[in-house]
C-alpha cells in the first residue's frame, strides 16, 4: 500500500456504494469514517458517522419527497457533513459523489467542509455513474486513489464475468418475465441509469 508521510492511507467514504468498493478492493482496514447510510459490510457500522440528513426520514414516500424538494428549492444542501469530526480523522482520501444532491452527500458539501482545512489536503474522489461502464470506471478511480490498480482491474473483471454468466443463463430461459424497475413509490419514479442494463439480460 502506498504511504503518505510514512503513514498508510486513511480513507473516508461518504456514500454506501463507495464503502463497498473500498472493501471489495481489500482496503477495509484503511476506512476510518463513513456516511450515515453505510452499513455493509456489517463491520463498517463501528466506524464514526460523518453525515446526517437535514430532514426527518420517517413518514411516507410522498412526505419524504416533499421534505427533500422543499430543501432543494431553497438552494440548500440536503445533508450535513460533520466538518470537525472529518478533520479529526485526518483522511488522505475522501470518496463522495456528484451524481445526485438528493441521494447522498454531494461534492459541494465535502468541499465546504474542507474549505478552512489548514492541514495537508485530502484527495477527493467523486463518483458519477450514469451507466454500467461508468461504474467500472469508478471502481478503477477509487483503486487508483488507494494504490490498488491491479486489484481494481480484477474486481471489475469478476463483476463483468458474473454478469455475463447471468446473461448466458437468462438467454436460454423459457420464461422471460416482464420487469418494472421502480426507484421511488410516490411520486412514481422509474429506475434509470444502469438499471435497464442490469434487467436487459
Amino acid at each position: 500500500m502506498p504511504m503518505v508521510n510514512d503513514e498508510p492511507k486513511r480513507v473516508v467514504s461518504l456514500i454506501a456504494s463507495a464503502t463497498e468498493i473500498v472493501c471489495a478492493l481489500g482496503a477495509r482496514d484503511r476506512l476510518v469514517g463513513r456516511s450515515h447510510e453505510c452499513d455493509f459490510p456489517e463491520d463498517v457500522k463501528v466506524l464514526p458517522v460523518l453525515t446526517s440528513p437535514k430532514f426527518p426520514v420517517n413518514g411516507s414516500s410522498y412526505e419524504i419527497d416533499q421534505r427533500v424538494k422543499a430543501i432543494l428549492q431553497e438552494g440548500l444542501s440536503v445533508y450535513r457533513v460533520d466538518a470537525e469530526k472529518l478533520k479529526a480523522l485526518r483522511p488522505h482520501v475522501i470518496v463522495t459523489q456528484d451524481h445526485c444532491e438528493a441521494c447522498a452527500v454531494s461534492l459541494k458539501d465535502v468541499e465546504l467542509a474542507l474549505c478552512d482545512w489548514s492541514g495537508s489536503a485530502a484527495k477527493i474522489v467523486s463518483l458519477r455513474p450514469d451507466r454500467l461502464a461508468d461504474i467500472w470506471q469508478d471502481i478503477r478511480q477509487v483503486a487508483r486513489a488507494l494504490g490498488r490498480e491491479s486489484k481494481g482491474e480484477s474486481v471489475v473483471a469478476a463483476l463483468r464475468a458474473r454478469m455475463q454468466a447471468i446473461a448466458e443463463v437468462s438467454a436460454t430461459a423459457r420464461y422471460r418475465p416482464r420487469v418494472a424497475s421502480i426507484e421511488w413509490i410516490d411520486p412514481l419514479m422509474a429506475g434509470g441509469n444502469w438499471m435497464p442494463e442490469l434487467v436487459s439480460p
